[in-house]
Formats: structure tokens, sequence, C-alpha cells
């Protein structure tokens, strides 16, 4: 086999890519069997597994941490959500850079990837989140520049341990007489113990609050609420097993012996349950009932629901996605953003894990030592949501933004059509510019009038001021009913005209000030011909005033015409 390389250029013997060094053994110390510690969990139990786990001896304390696993089912459900959620996510590699190497090491990752080795595996390694460390070994596929894991296979927690020296590097448990080296400069040989090679080994340290790796991990919180609701729970069937059957009461009198006592009380026991009391004759018992509501027949389920809610909100981050509550629509949105920031973290601390212990000797031992290397992701891409894109390419396609259709394909996870396909939708055709739709006038029901002077006639003469008014209602009426005919596109032709009939007026202005400024030398002297000049008003004027009086009249005519219909 030839030289192989690690990242860093030192050489690694062949003998290190021997598979299962981490396996279960008989005798030693890594058993498959584990001892069962939580049929007898109490608070001085569990408390002392701790201090023995910050101590430097674990082995209890995980044996307790697995247990709690498989016995609390409301604790696996909500780890085994958090896990299955970054599980579950894409897998993408990004090159270190544009180079044409860097891109072939990138799809060399890419393609082991696409084997499902790692995928299968991710769930393993976020056991670390409840028990702040998973260990996997790496199983090599050995082959001239072509090393990739052939299987990454979980050991648990409780065949490793982390070093009381440091408090964070993590050891092997093992029977040798030499034991593994100092984890810091002043210590000693760790005997009962072997080192983890680097390559040979992925740890993913999962720490949940800031602090050592020997204690970190989510079931150091967690076991107190399961042991707390095993309490619960055991009281809980208890109640519930003689929850309104009657008292059973023996008494034996004083020449009673010990052989009558016991017969009695087996009588007593044997009977419908086991709440029964025996009594000598002439001895008072009483039972005192609780008051102020502790002997509600609900005190258990209420205790035994607050320890699950302070277990979601521990693993978690809230209890939305786990309670059903009154109001959970409107708090659910808070409860996803929450849910979304821990995904994000446990999917960023898993892919700076798999980069270093995995990509990283996958390029250096099949390419030899690189300057960069790719990056392993877990994790969705921060896109923009499909529903707030549709409505994007709705609004503002019409507008000119261009969309390149590949691009909303693979968004949309489908497939462009081929030749012959069968396909739905059209492409859109450009809508011409249509002018204003005028609708038509719109015919109102003839309405009862109150009896009107007759009009005057031709025969009957007028004053001159009442034919000037008669010349200006008629002039308003023919306006109102040209208004009516044409509906809104009256305005619209009124201020045609008005543009036509001033454009000549604003030309002779404008034309009388570029000729000043043609013709000044410098910006003072141009500043002193504006001042003095008088422009050429007058058309302008007339226009202006022409176009108000129609629109007053047709505005006048409008009223009268509605004061006319309504009486």
């Amino acid at each position: 086999m030839a030289q192989i390389l690690d990242q860093f250029g030192n050489p690694i013997p062949p003998s290190s890519f021997a598979p299962d060094v981490s396996g279960p053994t008989m005798l030693g110390d890594r058993p498959a069997v584990a001892s069962n510690t939580v049929r007898g969990l109490d608070p001085a139990t569990l408390g002392q597994a701790m201090r023995a786990a910050d101590q430097g001896e674990s082995l209890l304390w995980m044996e307790i941490a697995e247990e709690i696993e498989r016995r609390d089912g409301h604790y696996l459900g909500v780890l085994s959500t958090r896990k299955s959620t970054v599980a579950n996510l894409p897998i993408t590699v990004t090159p270190a850079s544009d180079k044409p190497a860097h891109k072939k090491h990138a799809a060399f990752v890419q393609d082991w990837i696409d084997r499902g080795i790692l995928e299968a595996a991710a769930f393993d390694m976020l056991d670390a989140i409840g028990k702040g460390r998973s260990t996997h070994e790496i199983c090599w596929h050995a082959e001239a520049g072509n090393y990739w894991p052939e299987q990454l296979v979980f050991r648990p927690a409780r065949w490793f341990e982390v070093s009381p020296q440091d408090g964070n590097t993590i050891l092997m448990r093992d029977v040798n007489t030499i034991g593994a080296p100092p984890s810091t400069p002043d210590g000693l040989q760790q005997i009962g113990f072997s080192p983890l090679e680097p390559h040979r080994f992925v740890n993913h340290v999962h720490p949940l609050w800031s602090g050592l790796t020997m204690h970190a991990g989510l079931s150091r919180l967690a076991a107190w609420y399961v042991m707390f609701k095993m309490f619960t729970v055991r009281d809980w069937g208890i109640f519930v097993q003689n929850y309104g059957l009657p008292i059973r009461l023996g008494r034996y009198g004083p020449d009673a012996s010990y052989q009558d006592r016991a017969v009695l009380w087996r009588a007593v026991c044997d009977f419908a349950g086991s709440l029964g009391i025996m009594v000598p004759k002439g001895m008072d018992f009483e039972f005192v009932e609780p008051k102020n509501g502790a002997g509600s027949n609900d005190v258990h389920q209420r205790r035994a629901e607050f320890c699950n809610s302070e277990m979601s909100k521990a693993v978690l981050g809230q209890t939305g996605t786990t309670d059903s509550k009154q109001g959970a629509h409107a708090s659910g949105a808070i409860h996803r953003m929450v849910q979304e920031d821990i995904e994000r973290r446990d999917a960023g601390l898993l892919s700076v894990t798999a980069t270093r212990q995995i990509a990283v000797p996958m390029v250096a031992f099949s390419f030899g030592p690189q300057d960069k290397y790719p990056f392993i992701r877990f994790g969705r891409p921060d896109e923009v949501p499909l529903e707030e894109l549709v409505k994007l390419i709705q609004f503002a396609g019409p507008q000119g933004l261009k969309f390149r259709a590949q691009d909303f394909y693979d968004r949309t996870g489908l497939k462009a059509p081929q030749e012959g396909d069968d396909v739905f939708g059209l492409v859109a055709q450009a809508q011409p510019i249509q002018p204003a739709h005028v609708l038509p006038a719109q015919d109102k029901p003839a309405q009862d009038m109150p009896p009107k002077a007759p009009p005057p006639t031709t025969s009957s003469p007028l004053a001159d001021d009442q034919q000037e008014i008669t010349l200006h209602t008629r002039v308003g009426r023919l306006l109102s009913r040209h208004v009516r005919a044409n509906g809104p596109n009256i305005i619209s032709l009124m201020t045609q005209s008005l543009a036509r009939d001033a454009e000549a007026g604003l030309a002779q202005m404008t034309d009388a000030v570029r000729a000043e400024v043609e013709k000044a030398g410098s910006m003072d002297d141009l500043e002193a011909k504006l001042k003095d000049m008088d422009l050429p008003h007058a058309q302008f004027q007339q226009a202006m005033q022409v176009a108000l009086m129609v629109s007053e009249l047709a505005g006048e005519a409008e009223v009268l015409d509605e004061m006319a219909r309504n009486g």
C-alpha cells in the first residue's frame, strides 16, 4: 500500500485502517449488556451518578442516560423529533473555491454522500444532543487515490470516557497495561483507556450550554423530570387502582393469636384490592381528607403534564409542537421560528463535524494534503417561500423583470418539458394597451315630478338679464347631456382641448425665455434679463379662462339636473 498522509502531511501506517478496533468485548470494559440501574432510581442514586461523571467516571451516568430514553415516552418523542429534523435535512457539498482541483474534491465527497452512508449515520451522530457526545468508528474503503468510509458504525457512549484531566478529550475504555497518554502537560498516564485516532473515529460533541464536554448533554436536565414523573405515574397507578373502592376494615380481639391476625390480614388484603387496614378492637383509626383541592383526582395528571412540558422546553425550546392549546395557531409562527433556530444550530454543528472528521481525511488520503477542503453542509438553503416567489413572478414579470425558467423548475422540483411531452399551461402573450373603457349611459326609470310652469316661448318676451340666464342654462344643460352621454371620457376631452389651446401660449413664453438664455453672456446677465422680462401670457391666459368657464358651466348644469331629478 502506498504511503498515506493526513491533512497535516504526517504519514499514517496501513495498519491503522484495520476495522473494528472499538467493538464490544465479552471480558473487557465494553460489554454489550448494560446493568439496569433505573429500576431503583431515586434522587440519591441519580445525584451519585452525576457526581461520579463530574469526577471522570461516567459509566453509571451513561447507562442512566440510555435507559431514560427507553423508559420515558415523552422524552424519547421530543428527542427523536429534534434528531430527525436535522437528520432529514438535505446534505450538500460546497467546493473550497472555483479552482478545478477544488471542484474535483467536492465532486468526490458528493459522490460518497450520494451513497447514503452519512445520511444513515446522521441520526445516531445526533445522539450527542442527549448525552453530550457520540462516537462512530470509520470502516475505510482503502484504495490508492480512492479512500472513503464504507461504514460509520455507531458505538455506545458508555464504552468511552471523557478525560477528567482536561474535561474534553474522549478516550476508549480498554483493558491495557499502557493506558492513554496524559491529556494535559502536567497530567498522568490514564490507565484503562486508549486514545482515539482522529482518522478512525467521528466524535460529534454537541454543547447545549457553555462548558466542558464532560458536563454536556440534555440528559442531565431531563433525568430529574423523568425520575419525578416515574414517581408520579407510580402513585397515579396506585390511586387509579383503588379509586372508588371501599376500605376493608378488619378487627381482632385482645385474645386473638398471631396466627389469627395473620389470617385476618390476608383476608383484608386479598379482598377487592390492597386498600385495607387491620386494627384491634377498641383502637381508633381515622382517614383525614386533604383540603384546598390537594386531594383532587387530577393532581397526578397535572404533575406529569408539567414534567412533560418542562422536557419539551428543554429539548425543543417550545411546547407548541407537542401540546395543543387554545390559541396555538396564533403562537404557532413564533414556535416555528424557535424550532428553526435550533434546527439551524444543530445542523451547523453537525456540518462542522462531518467536514473536519470525514471530508478532510477523505480528500487528504485520496489527493494528498490540501490548502483548503470542501465543506459538507446539512440544511435547507435560505430561499424565498414558494408562495411569495409565485406572487413575485405574477406581479414583477409584467413590469419587465426577467426570470430564468430553469431556476423556477429547480425551486419547485419540476422538470422542463421535452419535445413531444403533453404540457399544461400556455405562454402568456403581451397585452396591448387598451384605451379607457367608456361605459354606456345609464337609463334611469322615469320619476313622478310635481307640475312646473311652462317654459317661456318666443311669444313671451324676457328681460335682458333673464335672456342671459336662460342662455347660460341652455349651454350648461347641453354640456350636462354631453357629460351623461360620454361619461368619464368628457373629462379627458376637456383636458385635451385645454392642452391644445394652451400649447401655443406656453410656446410663446418658453421661446422668449430661450432667446434670452441664448443671448446672455453670463449667469448674472441672464438673471438681470429674466427679472426685467414681460412674458407674452395673453394667449395662455385666454385658453385657461375658456377652460375654467366650460368646466364651471358643466358642473353647474350637473348640479341643476341632479336637483331637478330629486325634486
